[in-house]
């Protein structure tokens, strides 16, 4: 038997509706901009410029080839993530209450820089000519999925969905978060050690994510299944969820392969290729939305849900 309580009094206005919508669209920017950073790395593109945060010196510079265009591009639309998390902390300390959130979408800017900064030092400690700083080419592709779920956590702290309150049976509500909290971690194990391969090139490393993609998809099929089949009725979301978590799974393993298959190290001549590199990049786009979507489920799981206490 499963209860479902009343959000309590509403504190949602006009205002604060709009500030759910523009952290839904800086989520969505955000998993945008993974997609155009892979691109980047797909293409050969990173060491386009030797400068930074300007572009050969200038803030947009003339006659720029593909690959400068498509980094310098990345540069710009960092920024521009940059100042809307500004926007979106300034927004939120004027409208919203809650001191917790304020202090997240503070560390939602913060990270955005420091993620910007170990990309910087990917360049700067990059070859000339050659490739970006391995090193800090990963960590700035893995905060950046960080940075993702981060927001999507704070979006979903800003909807009318967090304030649903479920009381269900104990244990299906604690199996529930084990199982998502296991699936979001072994998600985040996955894209480091996928991040790792892409940025070395070490074959070991790919056959250890290969073997990873098998363990992480049972989780994420278990973590889906649970949660839909015991409270897809009373919470539709937790099925919904559980569709796209199919969806995303068959389509990422698809790409999973195709990628291996097409895939050039960093090779600036594949900017000539944009199936190949679209291809590949994808499949690190479908890969973040795995890991904002695991991250969605833990905090479905976690604020949704309440353990029934039993009485004695």
């Amino acid at each position: 038997m499963t209860t479902t309580l009343a959000p309590a009094p509403a504190v949602r206005t006009a205002g604060s509706a709009w500030l759910f919508r523009f952290a839904a669209v800086l989520a969505v920017l955000t998993l945008l901009l993974i997609k155009w950073g892979a691109l980047v790395v797909s293409s050969g593109s990173g060491m386009a410029f030797l400068d930074w945060p300007l572009s050969r010196g200038s803030l947009w510079p003339p006659e720029m080839t593909n690959n400068e265009l498509l980094e310098h591009v990345h540069r710009v639309y960092g920024a521009v993530i940059g100042v809307s998390a500004l926007v979106q902390w300034l927004w939120t300390c004027r409208i919203d209450p809650r001191g917790w959130l304020r202090q997240l979408t503070f560390g939602f800017g913060v990270l955005v820089l420091v993620q910007g900064l170990f990309g910087a030092l990917g360049v700067l400690k990059g070859e000339a000519g050659g490739v970006t700083h391995p090193v800090m080419a990963t960590v700035h592709g893995v905060l950046g999925q960080v940075t993702l779920c981060l927001q999507v956590f704070i979006a979903f702290a800003l909807s009318s969905a967090f304030g649903v309150r479920t009381v269900a049976d104990r244990d299906a509500v604690l199996g529930t978060r084990k199982l998502a909290r296991t699936a979001l971690i072994a998600v985040f194990v996955q894209l480091v050690i996928g991040a790792i391969f892409r940025h070395t090139n070490v074959q070991g490393v790919l056959w250890v994510h290969i073997t990873m993609a098998l363990v992480v998809s049972v989780l994420i099929l278990l973590a889906a299944a649970h949660s839909s089949a015991r409270f897809g009725d009373v919470v539709p979301a937790f099925r919904r969820t559980a569709i796209w978590f199919y969806a995303l799974l068959v389509l990422q393993l698809t790409l999973g392969f195709v990628a291996i298959a097409v895939r050039k190290f960093k090779d600036s001549s594949s900017i000539d290729e944009p199936v190949q590199i679209l291809l590949v990049s994808s499949h690190v786009l479908v890969g973040a939305s795995i890991f904002a979507l695991a991250t969605l489920l833990v905090a479905r799981a976690q604020r949704n849900l309440s353990p029934r206490v039993e009485s004695t």
